[in-house]
């Protein structure tokens, strides 16, 4: 019984230890910081090249990644035919911006996007970054993707 008993305190003691975080991880969440960005997105002028798809961006920098953001204005139409909107939000500040992932999610009547450029202005820094696209993000024109990577112009 004595040997089950040590075994099984070994045991929790063990899975105890393994679950904690170290305070590396502890330092890193609490260091990340949010900081504003002023996101301006061109869409293209041809034909059918506006989206009702909810349309997410994620950034890549010097200090990491964001998660993914909605950019959503809910008092205008977004990403219409030849359209620029202008979105702020709040992300985790990746330092110096290196590329972006923008999507949509293919729903909607018209998913299907062209997209011109995105401009991602760092306003904490007042510093702006371009990325060119100018293809369709869409499962039924062009290459058929609905994501791109693209890096600063």
């Amino acid at each position: 019984m004595k040997v089950v008993l040590a075994s099984l305190m070994l045991l929790l003691a063990f899975i105890a230890i393994d679950c904690s975080p170290s305070a590396e991880e502890e330092k890193t969440v609490v260091a990340a910081k949010r900081v504003g960005y002023t996101v301006i997105v061109e869409t293209g002028s041809i034909n059918n090249a506006g989206t009702s798809a909810m349309v997410l961006i994620q950034l890549f920098g010097s200090k990491g990644r964001s998660s993914e953001t909605i950019l959503n204005d809910k008092q205008r139409n977004d990403f219409e035919r030849g359209q620029i909107d202008t979105f702020r939000i709040h992300a985790d500040d990746v330092g110096t911006i290196s590329k972006i992932r923008i999507r949509h999610d293919n729903t909607g009547l018209y998913a299907g996007w062209f997209l011109n450029k995105v401009t991602v202005i760092d306003t904490g820094r007042n510093t702006v970054y371009e990325f060119r696209c100018y293809q369709w993000l869409a499962k039924d024109a062009g290459d058929r993707k609905i994501s791109r990577e693209l890096s600063v112009s």
